[in-house]
């Protein structure tokens, strides 16, 4: 295997696949990034943790094809401190991998491509096209409240739809729940999938939107990225980047009863202003349970939060408000997560009873249809 690479270029393709590969596997071969190359003026750069796998062409100078499996953190580190210019690859029979690079030479064991494992491969799927800053709104309005515990696979993950006229995302961890939804323009095409897309895979999503967002920068139009799913797994599509993500085989909680659909009482707030106070009074909040109160009256609402260790705080805030007095407890954390993912100046927090969920949604028009719920606390 023989081939000549700008630095920039390999360093790109580098960035976008190391982080997937997997240096705690019991399986060494997963640790390394699969370099190949097969003539065609490109060469292919892939990692896996068998959940994920990213595959990225990069422009090269090939001079004789093959393949080979290095070390994914050494060969980022070692390519991203060479200096600029074009890099030489050559391997050997004994699947060494030697780096030149003007008057920098290196050489770095490798495995046999052949024993690297196969990427999910997309087949004949048919890839839609969805705005990417789109599809990163949804992400950045509902990735807050997946669970992290893996051992509740059916939670730690975002459930994304597409029904052909809207795009939706949820997550919930069984303390919160947050959806977000946006209404396709016309003549968009038809998205039509439900998977359950594990955290890992929306971080690295996340990750692919902000690249697309940024190669796509002096460029005509908005950046998109392809969506499809076959056999089990979700594909992402970027220009020469796919992510394929293993989906989640669980059933998602049936979140529509989750979400209140009549609450009695309704606060609208400065966003900001109230994210203030609640940081101010969860200061002296529990560290156990960081509970803090809401007592609304017309007009006002005050919060406030007693701990016999730390000391007690209040503070009280106008509001546009009109209902009867209510007193409810909630998570400060929970609460400042969900004003942290809605983007609205103002804040609209609808309420019923001390004991039911509370909802927080944007107070005025917004692109991207968010509801927030949280459940209340005894204090």
């Amino acid at each position: 295997m023989e081939l000549t690479i700008q630095k920039k270029s390999f360093l790109k393709g580098l960035a976008r696949t190391h982080g997937v590969a997997d240096r705690k596997s019991s399986m060494p071969i997963l640790s390394n990034v699969l370099v190949s190359a097969d003539g065609t003026g490109s060469v292919r750069l892939a990692a896996t943790d068998l959940y994920l796998g990213v595959a990225a062409q990069v422009p090269a100078e090939v001079v004789k094809g093959g393949s080979v499996a290095v070390s994914a953190r050494t060969l980022f580190d070692i390519v991203k401190n060479l200096p600029e210019g074009d890099i030489t690859w050559t391997v050997g029979e004994n699947q060494a991998a030697e780096i030149r690079c003007g008057k920098v030479r290196y050489k770095i064991p490798g495995m046999p491509g052949d024993d690297f494992p196969p990427l999910p491969n997309a087949g004949d799927a048919t890839f839609a096209q969805l705005d990417a800053s789109l599809l990163g709104e949804l992400i950045g309005h509902t990735q807050y409240s997946m669970s992290a515990d893996d051992t509740r696979p059916h939670l730690a993950g975002a459930l994304f739809e597409g029904d052909g006229k809207l795009v939706r995302m949820v997550t919930t961890d069984g303390h919160r729940l947050s959806k977000a939804e946006t209404r396709l323009p016309d003549g968009s095409p038809m998205l039509n999938f439900t998977m359950l897309v594990p955290n890992k895979g929306i971080a690295e999503l996340k990750r692919l939107i902000e690249d697309a967002k940024t190669d796509a920068k002096g460029e005509e139009g908005a950046a998109t990225i392809g969506i499809a799913t076959t056999g089990g797994n979700a594909f992402f599509r970027r220009a020469d980047v796919q992510l394929s993500v293993k989906l989640a085989d669980e059933q998602f909680p049936p979140y529509a009863k989750v979400i209140p659909q009549k609450q009695d009482r309704r606060v609208v707030t400065p966003r900001a202003r109230l994210v203030e106070a609640l940081r101010r009074i969860s200061l002296v909040a529990s560290d156990k349970s960081g509970g803090v109160r809401f007592h609304l009256e017309p007009g006002i609402m005050k919060i406030t939060s007693e701990n016999p260790d730390v000391g007690e705080g209040s503070e009280e805030i106008e509001v546009d408000y009109a209902g009867e007095p209510l007193s409810i407890g909630f998570n400060a954390r929970y609460l400042l997560d969900v004003l942290g993912a809605v983007t609205a100046d103002e804040v609209a927090l609808e309420l019923s009873g001390e004991l039911d969920p509370g909802v927080v949604k944007p107070a005025g028009e917004a692109q991207v249809d968010f509801v927030g719920v949280i459940m209340p606390m005894r204090i």
